[in-house]
């Protein structure tokens, strides 16, 4: 079924819109659809109505709401960061560009089935699979991945049935990229500062009562390969009411005198080291009253084994200590595994060790045995015109404006080869093909009908402060999508 909106019942189905099912057969035009509809799409959408004129732009989404990276892994307390969706919608605003949400690709729709149907297929669904340690103990109760922990506190519906519990007072982080970073300052971070973002109400909640106050955060190379930002850093050890806490002994010779060389091409990571090194000093120098919360940074550390005094709740990590050469390359030192070991004991356990690509089946793409989407330079397969951008191409690297070049760049690649599928394609039906039989069984929601989500989000958010609500049900999103949602 669909919205009332978008009901046109004198048509075949009765439940079909009109205009959906006739727009494509009155002028021949490129059609292009995306799967995915975070910034690599919207840079894809971005750039393909942009310099082409005829070109009709479809996007399809699994959840009822856009903005994929944008609404669901961005930390609550970077709003800055979401303004780029003003921009998005902008995009959606074009009469040329229409929204599917809602459906999955594979199980609503089969992807060959889009391949038939549109001139050129872009897929940009990004790397939304969990990321295992694959240790001894990792299923212990309150272990949890980083999908699963960002999905909590974003409201990823998905993951809004999870027992976190908050109770104790340590939690270890494993990994120190950006994500890690998250997650630790969700944890240590003051709640009376994430009250008016857009963390979800039942995680705030929870934070609210949390008595987590020393939090580990642990990594298993040097100081220069940090995979986190100077600013994620500094958002946590510049926190009134946090003690960080660290090791001297990071920092070598090597990586000292590193430091102290020019180098352009490693300046991320020369910032990054620098602000480090002068938290390790001051350490010392200034103490921090004990009530205060604790952050501690752990390098050259490797988890062998998650650890339980029950055989049920997660206690503890063990690590094998690491050595770092200190001489040679020292942005790409040799790293020598001992068999010295340490454990850490926590309550909590996060692992933010990336994220994994989602396989989607189509005789068409094939994965390496790592799970890597085999691709050039983003096409997948030119003949049928199938290309891939963002995550989904790359696996989970970089930042946001990473992302959005991305796309740009492969929808100059689709723009080139326009006129050629085109000529050996002939006319496509595009959506009509696609949306016209689902419709007819599958509610849709469409962007007036996200604008009736966004609407009602920010209108719940502002009775509390916040600058919006997340609905975190698909039922609920779609009842509310179609006007049917329940008055707050």
């Amino acid at each position: 079924m669909i919205c009332k909106p978008f009901i046109f019942k004198r048509f075949l189905f009765p439940s079909v819109s009109y205009t959906t099912c006739l727009r494509n057969y009155s002028v021949p035009s490129p059609k292009a659809c995306i799967v995915g509809s975070g910034p690599a799409a919207f840079s894809v959408a971005q750039s393909l109505l942009k310099y082409n004129k005829n070109v009709q732009v479809d996007m399809y989404e699994k959840l009822p709401v856009p903005f994929g990276l944008v609404r669901y892994g961005v930390a609550p307390d970077h709003q800055d960061v979401k303004n780029c969706t003003n921009g998005y919608h902008r995009v959606a605003e074009s009469e040329r560009f229409s929204y599917y949400g809602n459906v999955e690709i594979g199980k609503d729709v089969q992807l060959d089935t889009l391949c038939s149907n549109y001139h050129a297929v872009v897929l940009c669904h990004g790397a939304q699979g969990e990321r295992k340690l694959n240790l001894e103990g990792e299923d212990y109760l309150n272990s949890f991945t980083s999908s699963q922990f960002v999905g909590w506190y974003n409201g990823v519906p998905e993951y809004q049935d999870l027992d976190i519990n908050l109770e104790g007072k340590t939690a270890v982080v494993i990994g120190i990229g950006n994500v890690a970073l998250d997650c630790a300052r969700m944890l240590i971070k003051p709640t009376s500062m994430l009250g008016d973002t857009d963390i979800t109400s039942s995680a705030l909640n929870k934070l609210q009562g949390s008595a987590i106050n020393d939090v580990h955060v642990v990594g298993r190379r040097g100081p220069l390969q940090m995979a986190c930002h100077r600013k994620e850093l500094s958002e946590i050890c510049d926190l009134f009411g946090v003690d960080t806490i660290t090791d001297h002994s990071y920092f070598t010779d090597n990586v000292q005198r590193a430091l102290k060389k020019r180098n352009l091409s490693q300046r991320k990571f020369q910032r990054l080291t620098k602000y480090y090194m002068k938290v390790a000093r001051d350490i010392g120098s200034n103490p921090k009253p004990k009530s205060w919360k604790k952050f501690n940074v752990h390098l050259l550390l490797r988890p062998v084994r998650v650890l339980s005094n029950n055989d049920s709740h997660v206690s503890g990590v063990e690590f094998q200590k690491v050595l770092m050469a200190d001489d040679g390359d020292p942005y790409n030192p040799s790293f020598i595994s001992t068999n010295d070991t340490v454990s850490i004991d926590c309550d909590l356990l996060i692992s933010c060790i990336g994220y994994n690509q989602t396989p989607l089946d189509s005789q068409y793409l094939t994965y390496r045995r790592g799970g890597g989407l085999v691709h050039d330079m983003g096409v997948v397969n030119r003949k049928v015109g199938m290309y891939a951008c963002g995550w989904c191409s790359t696996g989970p690297v970089g930042v946001l404006a990473d992302t959005s070049n991305s796309g740009h760049d492969v929808a100059g690649i689709v723009l080139q080869d326009l006129n050629t599928l085109m000529q050996d394609k002939g006319n496509r039906h595009g959506s009509s093909g696609v949306v016209c039989e689902l419709e007819a069984h599958h509610t849709l929601v469409h962007w007036d009908n996200w604008k009736a989500i966004d609407k009602h989000e920010v209108n719940k958010g502002s009775l509390v402060g916040k600058v919006r609500d997340k609905i975190v049900s698909v039922n609920d999103m779609v009842s509310v999508s179609c006007g049917q949602g329940k008055p707050f």
